[in-house]
């Protein structure tokens, strides 16, 4: 109907493999038609113009004062067609100033704009009414940004939040609404069957129906020009679409997927951790030591000095220690920065190299940082500051540590001149960046690292990307409840491995976490892709994993669920490798008629619905459970339905939908390391049996080692069985199950109809 019209006005339609392009020439917008998904995007538009802003920073946030852009529609010239694309000149008032260029590459279209003397271009198009806009990156209050605008620049989150995008009094400590660590420019449309993905590493004003109700804008301030990729399909497609789009996740090693607990101030308190863990029973792979290079206490809590080698006072003989810890099956952690504290030998060292951020002068930047020192940070995008940071990584490796925290990476200030170009072009990138030498340093080790900050690009970088320095409360503006919009946002945008820390970290302006709080967190951190623990900032004060035999009790308790659910998680995770699924999902990804804004649960996958409870002193949660299926409760194995859910501390209500099927392993192993000495188990030593729970019909799954399970048929009764095999049929009364594998296992299978 619309080419049809668009012909009988003389306009023009363009033909380019399964896309329709629409050049209404009265409007100067183009429409595109996909052959499968229909009208993907409306009355696109190039938007172009100039802009000015001061930049104020200060301890890792920015605020943009002054902010001029004159940037509107530009017309559209006769289109030609050439070399397999479209090229479509750029107009104002009859003027040529540019060129639009329109290509199909790998079911994707891409659309290169590049306009003369300009330094802000971007897209605008048509609104669908009240639809829901996704994606963008990590943001702690929604997931759904209709009717928001707001920019995306990497920076300090901020110490808690406004609940708007008006800069505080505050602004260089309290957030914005959408200050973020992990922004990404990129805008998943379920009701367009579409995702936009803005390629640029400048500053990104998006404007999602709020100035003008019926179209959106993403504007980038960039001098070079602005390419958006176009990818069709149903929603959860243009998710994996984009994950492999930016290069694909690779899967980490097993071990990754067990619980990590943090240790610092010493090898006897490392050792006494590792030691407590092991004779309570507790599951766990990783001990995470971040003060391995010094730490002290000051105003504002317990940390880290300022140096990139080991502190031998803490951590005298650390080959005997990291011996020790794998001999008990840990993994052991350290930490990095970009970060080069003045004053220090590391500082010293660097500047005598030449590889500290300079000014357009020569002149060295500085910073305060987060510990109120005077900072700067190594030129990670120059030869010899990459020789630098890899050269102290592999001096960590060599010592015995397994991987660490890759912390920061948003501080690059504006005015800085680095080796691949200015602050104004390099910033929002200098995360990946960092990311790329840490999977540099890891290549050929059997180690691993997560991450706070990112953008566009991150994900063949990042194992894990964690949720950043949470307040240790149930506060609305950064505290727990904040840990699912968050994680749901990175998922969004393509990142498919998430933590966070159990019990939050910062107390400035907030009380130290407490046996409620983290007993609620925990049990959210058994039900995530990684489940971790942080000391917190003020760490005598916060309430530890192990602060009295309840707590440690219950830790173990609940790490020895997280780790039965292994072959499962895995597995998810595994999916994330070969199709780019991310392991935490919204229901409206997987179940129709479900707001695609909610924040209150998420899915594991696609085959447990997880529901926390983020309100301190209750003892229920309410929970709705999409209509679209039916549901039974994860811990009783009885049917399910929306209402009311009695959870003490330390629970959490979780459901399975219809068309699982759910692998465990029937007793949890202390590690998966594959190095434990003496009685304790590791994988290998529980492998051999799983326990099955499939629910309805239509089920299937796969394990990461490839063992396949299918419903083949469903029966009309419960029914249980155990049998030995590697692969074969499995008779639940009349319903049969399919079991494709090379390892033998004994199966423990629970069927319900």
């Amino acid at each position: 109907m619309l080419i049809s019209l668009l012909l009988a006005c003389n306009n023009s339609v363009l033909a380019l493999d399964e896309y329709t392009l629409l050049l209404d020439r009265d409007t100067h917008s183009l429409s595109v038609d996909h052959d499968e998904h229909g009208i993907v995007l409306r009355r696109l538009q190039v938007v172009s113009g100039t802009g000015s802003a001061d930049v104020d920073f200060r301890v890792g946030s920015f605020k943009f004062d002054q902010v001029s852009d004159n940037a509107s529609p530009v017309d559209f010239g006769k289109p030609e067609r050439r070399d397999g694309m479209w090229a479509l000149p750029l107009e104002r008032e009859g003027e040529e100033i540019g060129e639009l260029r329109v290509v199909s590459i790998d079911g994707h279209l891409e659309l290169s704009a590049e306009t003369a003397g300009s330094n802000r271009i971007g897209f605008s198009a048509e609104c669908i009414e009240n639809e829901a806009m996704l994606g963008m990156g990590s943001h702690a209050f929604d997931v759904d940004h209709y009717g928001e605008a707001f920019p995306l620049w990497v920076s300090e989150p901020g110490i808690g939040k406004s609940d708007q995008d008006v800069y505080p009094d505050d602004w260089f400590l309290t957030g914005t609404r959408h200050s973020s660590s992990f922004p990404v420019p990129f805008l998943l449309r379920p009701q367009a069957s579409s995702g936009l993905f803005l390629d640029v590493s400048e500053r990104v004003e998006v404007d999602l129906c709020k100035t003008d109700p019926e179209r959106f804008t993403l504007l980038a301030w960039s001098e070079r020009g602005a390419d958006l990729h176009l990818l069709p399909g149903a929603p959860l497609a243009v998710v994996e679409d984009f994950v492999q789009h930016q290069g694909g996740y690779t899967l980490p090693q097993p071990w990754v997927f067990a619980p990590w607990v943090d240790a610092v101030r010493g090898v006897d308190r490392v050792m006494q951790v590792a030691q407590d863990l092991r004779a309570v029973g507790a599951s766990g792979t990783v001990i995470w030591t971040e003060d391995w290079k010094g730490a002290e206490l000051g105003s504002f809590g317990y940390h880290l000095t300022g140096e990139w080698f080991v502190d031998e006072t803490l951590y005298p003989e650390v080959e005997d220690v990291a011996q020790d810890l794998e001999d008990l099956g840990f993994k052991w952690f350290a930490y990095f920065s970009p970060f080069l504290y003045e004053g220090t030998q590391t500082w010293e060292e660097a500047e005598e190299l030449g590889i500290i951020i300079q000014d357009e002068n020569g002149e060295l930047v500085t910073f305060t940082g987060p510990t109120f020192d005077t900072m700067t940070m190594v030129d990670i995008s120059s030869p010899e500051g990459q020789a630098f940071v890899l050269d102290h990584m592999n001096t960590a490796l060599d010592l015995g540590f397994d991987g660490w925290m890759a912390d920061y990476a948003e501080w690059l200030p504006v005015e800085a001149q680095v080796y691949s170009g200015s602050g104004w072009t390099e910033h929002n990138t200098w995360p990946v960046l960092w990311q790329e030498l840490n999977a540099q340093a890891m290549e050929g080790r059997d180690g691993s690292y997560f991450v706070r900050s990112g953008w566009a690009g991150s994900v063949p970088h990042t194992p894990v990307v964690w949720a950043g320095d949470q307040r240790t409360s149930f506060d609305s503006d950064d505290g727990f409840p904040t840990v699912l919009p968050l994680g749901l946002g990175l998922s969004l945008s393509g990142q498919p491995v998430y933590t966070h820390d159990i019990a939050g970290y910062q107390s400035i302006g907030n009380d130290p976490s407490d046996f409620e709080l983290w007993a609620r967190w925990a049990a959210l951190g058994a039900f995530s892709p990684v489940m971790r623990t942080h000391h917190g900032a003020f760490a005598e004060e916060n309430h530890q994993f192990d602060q009295d035999e309840q707590t440690l009790a219950l830790w173990a308790e609940l790490t020895q669920e997280h780790t039965r659910l292994f072959p499962y998680r895995y597995g998810l995770a595994n999916q994330a490798a070969e199709r780019g699924t991310p392991m935490i999902l919204p229901t409206a990804l997987l179940f129709e008629g479900e707001d695609f804004g909610r924040t209150d649960v998420w899915m594991l996958g696609s085959g447990l619905l997880v529901a926390p409870v983020l309100e301190r002193g209750a003892t229920t949660v309410e929970v709705s459970l999409p209509a679209a299926v039916r549901w039974l409760d994860y811990w009783t194995l009885t049917p399910a339905a929306s209402g009311t859910y009695q959870a003490a501390l330390g629970e959490i209500p979780v459901f399975i939908p219809e068309g699982t099927i759910l692998p465990r392993l029937a007793t949890a192993p202390d590690t998966l390391t594959g190095n434990a000495e003496g009685d304790l188990t590791d994988l290998a030593d529980v492998d051999g049996v799983r326990i099955l729970v499939i629910f309805g019909e239509g089920g299937r799954f796969t394990e990461a080692d490839g063992t396949r399970y299918t419903l083949i048929s469903g029966g009309d009764a419960p029914a249980e069985s155990t049998q030995r095999l590697r692969s074969g049929s499995v008779q639940l009364g009349s319903a049969t199950l399919e079991i494709e594998g090379s390892v033998e296992r004994e199966y423990q299978v629970h069927y319900i109809p």
